[in-house]
């Protein structure tokens, strides 16, 4: 355990480094790379409670933190994405992984998943549940691997997998978003109504006080008539004969509704002060209007309470981090309590060249008339890389919809909301049958998909990833956080941006050029490149700006 001070004891080993990687199967005959050792000392001797290491994307990151945990004999892993969940437990066999239920197939109905379970108190499920199964295999294992939010529910509301001596978080720059979203109260239209709460909370006076008063007697409200009808509809599944699924199916859907409602509005009514946040979102298509309250930034006590309480020791790692003054305000951690290393790269910058090459100034305000230019340098660089594949970052769906249809090559492929995991995968895979130089056009695809080798030999950021100013979060953190909120604000995107520029250099022997076409990214840069990695800032070249050259000579 640590003192209060952040100073205690090294974590406490069962074996030595080597011994550890001899235990990992699909490692066990392999070297360590360089510094990956260093990387488990660090972690292995440090007395603080948070050790932090920035790596670049291809270092083995991975396996240095999965070696710190077999030395320690526990460990709990953490990753953002069901995508990387699998890749972890591909690459590390010894880990056992547990999922939500929506990934089982219910074994008592194959045409159901465990999410859909039909079971009650009075009609107890008598199959072998693929997920219980799972999630007793992961509690009783040594190493288990989870995603971020099942994690957080898991520990917060059914109370298991707490007490871990140490845990993994894999791309952890990413894991603020994922706590504000565990802690945020969100209502739809439908659910306001049906609590009879469609007024809403009453809009704040002119003191704060009472603005905060009216929204405590809204959580007190919700939590009240949620409390109420999840009980009510409990009474009415006992009496529904398990004959009739679907009635049974449709009321254990509306009482789950109404649990979750009732355990975060506690949250909320525990927690809420005058740094929270109310907004209202549209109804947009077939979506419902959405009402949600989350805080600006995490405190300490709300950032213990849902997760670092739950581990003794902690390890984040990842290929980016915001500057450490932004990241502890991000966490609620003090900077008195972290460790903090920054892995050197062993990546030749030759290899993987990036050029600051702004081509449009793609503001909100300019878009309409910027577009065009894009498209037009999109264009070129296409035909600069005949016969490769290539990845496209577009930020947006609105953008991206209008490069596949302004450049409209047989080369460009997307994906939606609905099929990005199966395009993502398909795309991976060099057999798939998608033209050998097709480039994938994605407005998400900065994180969880590694191409490695022909996979993807050119990147282009077409756009400055800001955050978007209609968030309220971002807005108040912008506008009302002082110097820390303008550099959060500023850093966030320009670590996307390296974040997306790490897809395709994965290996020493990689080789892949990056193209940063958005004038907002040069600007940032000249005002502050620490803002990106020494290894990232080793890459970028200088010089004539070819594209724009090329682009005065062609017609399209």
């Amino acid at each position: 355990m640590v003192d209060t001070e952040g100073e205690g004891e090294t974590m406490r080993t069962i074996c030595t480094a080597q011994e550890a990687k001899s235990r990992l199967s699909n490692f066990k005959d392999r070297e360590f790379r360089q510094f990956q050792e260093d990387v488990i000392e660090f972690t292995t001797e440090s007395k603080r409670r948070f050790k932090i290491v920035k790596a670049r994307t291809g270092f083995g990151k991975s396996l240095a933190a999965m070696v710190c945990g077999v030395m320690v004999g526990d460990v709990t892993y953490l990753v953002q994405s069901k995508y990387l969940q699998e890749q972890i437990t591909n690459d590390f066999p010894e880990v056992s992984t547990v999922f939500g239920r929506n990934n089982y197939t219910c074994a008592a109905n194959p045409d159901k998943t465990c999410e859909l379970c039909l079971a009650t108190k009075t009609n107890p499920c008598k199959a072998n549940c693929p997920y219980k199964l799972a999630k007793e295999n992961a509690m009783a294992a040594s190493y288990r691997c989870m995603n971020f939010s099942y994690f957080i529910s898991e520990v917060q509301f059914a109370g298991r997998f707490s007490g871990n001596p140490f845990t993994i978080v894999d791309e952890a720059d990413a894991l603020e978003n994922t706590l504000l979203n565990n802690v945020a109260l969100v209502f739809t239209e439908r659910n306001l109504y049906r609590l009879g709460l469609q007024d809403g909370p009453k809009r704040k006076t002119s003191t704060s006080n009472s603005g905060l008063d009216s929204w405590k007697s809204f959580g007190e409200e919700a939590l009240e008539q949620s409390t109420y009808e999840y009980k009510r509809i409990e009474k009415e599944i006992a009496q529904i004969d398990p004959v009739n699924e679907d009635l049974l199916l449709s009321k254990m859907k509306e009482m789950k509704t109404f649990v979750h409602i009732a355990e975060k509005a506690q949250i909320f009514l525990n927690n809420m002060d005058e740094h929270w946040v109310y907004e209202e979102v549209p109804r947009y298509g077939s979506r419902q209007a959405q009402y949600i309250f989350k805080p600006t930034w995490l405190s300490p006590e709300l950032s213990n309470e849902f997760l670092f309480r739950h581990s003794d020791s902690w390890l984040l790692i990842s290929a980016t981090f915001l500057p450490m003054v932004v990241l502890c305000k991000q966490l609620g951690i003090d900077q008195d309590e972290i460790d903090y290393m920054e892995v050197p790269s062993t990546f030749d910058p030759e290899r993987s060249p990036v050029h600051v090459w702004p081509v449009a100034n793609l503001t909100s305000a300019k878009m309409k008339e910027e577009t065009p230019k894009l498209i037009k340098a999109i264009k070129i660089i296409l035909s600069w890389h005949k016969g490769e594949r290539g990845l496209m970052h577009t930020v947006s769906y609105k953008l991206c919809k209008e490069i596949m249809e302004g450049v409209n090559s047989y080369r460009l492929i997307t994906h939606d909301s609905d099929n990005r995991k199966d395009i993502m995968g398909e795309f991976q895979d060099e057999y798939s049958g998608l033209p050998e130089d097709a480039v994938l056009v994605s407005p998400s695809a900065e994180r969880g998909i590694s191409l490695d080798g022909d996979k993807c030999r050119f990147i282009i950021c077409c756009k400055m990833p800001f955050l978007s100013l209609g968030d309220k979060v971002v807005s108040a953190r912008l506008y009302g956080g002082g110097d820390i909120g303008k550099l959060w604000y500023r850093a966030d995107a320009m670590t996307t941006v390296e974040q997306q520029a790490g897809r395709g250099m994965r290996g020493e022997e990689d080789r892949v050029v990056t193209y940063l076409l958005d004038y907002q990214i040069e600007k940032v840069y000249e005002q502050n490149p620490l803002l990106w990695s020494e290894a990232f800032r080793d890459s970028v070249t200088w010089g004539e700006n070819e594209l724009l050259a090329e682009m005065e000579k062609v017609n399209w």
